[in-house]
């Protein structure tokens, strides 16, 4: 396999080819999706599925998603069998100190009584939450900054917690998981090195370290048991594993597509964030433009087999317009097809775009 059928195979993997796939498909594929920005991963499901707002947000009630920290310790949106299975394969590590804010005693005193009233309740907005907490603690009106995300990320890492995602308008709303036992560490490690390869291969055990967050003493276990499973594949003399082996045709044809194919993602997009070296998907110069200085990651525009541009938006009352900065050529009938998507899941006009 050579780099540039490399760079096609983990878009097609990814699901960033499609534009009708099952609602479904985008969780699956990427074992939930990157939501620090929660209408960023809206629109990565709107790009491959075509699904308005309306039936996306029906799709997390009847799914039960939800929106909460999971590899690498970010924030995603993803099913909750999915975050257990993430939890589970981290339930051996510790929250770092900072996160406790020099307030420890008190995170793990709030989050216990919030974890007895959630079991209670099912249920907690964040008013009840706030409102439990002031007449429960007296120092909790002091209490540090981001002091509320601190017991939060206690729970999530002990299965106890998930978020509901937001809709307009609405502030987080925290839930009781359907079920609070965490699957053996071993085997939720194995089951998401799978589910990783099959989303994110061809790749190596360092790139499913750098995805997921794990220690690396923690998955090569996991990578004993999943190897014999797997299919070696070689680029540029780098020893890479794919899930299940892919026919010379099938790679031809996936190719060719990308070297004629003008399409776009959302910011924070799983290709720039799935793998130890980002070198298949951009040379260094590119990368620095496509990541701010403080890590937000850009819309990437990709065409004829390579990252060409980034995007963003300006909507000005019910119109939406796209700016645009490239730096190689593109399809512009494909992307305007692209940006159209986008209005109309965002209900906007589109009112076209423009080169910065």
């Amino acid at each position: 396999m050579n780099q540039a059928e490399l760079f096609a195979y983990r878009l097609y993997q990814q699901g960033l080819l499609t534009t009708s796939a099952e609602v479904a498909a985008p969780f699956f594929n990427s074992v939930g999706i990157q939501a620090q920005n929660q209408r960023a991963a809206e629109l990565n499901v709107a790009l491959q599925t075509g699904i308005k707002r309306s039936k996306l947000l029906t799709f997390y009630q009847e799914h039960g998603i939800v929106r909460s920290w999971a590899q690498r310790w970010t924030i995603h949106l993803l099913t909750p069998t999915d975050l257990r299975l993430v939890v589970s394969a981290r339930q051996k590590e510790r929250l770092p100190k900072a996160y406790f804010l020099g307030a420890e005693a008190h995170v793990r005193a709030a989050a216990t009584a919030i974890d007895d009233l959630l079991q209670q309740e099912g249920q907690l907005t964040r008013t009840a939450y706030t409102e439990y907490l002031q007449a429960t603690f007296d120092w909790y009106v002091d209490r540090p900054h981001n002091f509320d995300y601190a017991v939060l990320q206690v729970l999530t890492a002990q299965g106890r917690l998930q978020m509901a995602p937001a809709v307009i308008g609405q502030d987080w709303t925290l839930l009781a998981p359907p079920t609070l036992e965490l699957r053996d560490q071993q085997t939720a490690t194995t089951e998401l090195l799978r589910r990783y390869l099959h989303g994110f291969g061809p790749a190596t055990m360092a790139d499913f370290v750098k995805w997921s967050g794990i220690k690396v003493g923690q998955v090569r276990s996991a990578w004993q048991t999943v190897l014999p499973e797997l299919t070696p594949v070689t680029v540029d003399q780098e020893q890479l594993w794919t899930i299940a082996p892919v026919s010379s045709g099938e790679l031809t044809a996936i190719t060719d597509q990308v070297a004629h194919l003008t399409v776009i993602a959302a910011s924070f997009s799983s290709p720039m964030t799935g793998y130890r070296n980002k070198s298949w998907l951009a040379p260094e110069q590119v990368r620095q433009r496509l990541w701010s200085k403080n890590g937000i990651l850009r819309a990437p525009i990709i065409a004829n087999g390579a990252v060409v541009g980034k995007w963003t938006t300006r909507i000005n009352r019910q119109q939406i317009t796209f700016i645009v900065e490239s730096w190689g050529p593109f399809d512009r009938n494909q992307l305007e097809e692209d940006f159209d998507r986008i209005a109309r899941f965002l209900q906007l006009d589109y009112a076209g775009f423009i080169k910065a």
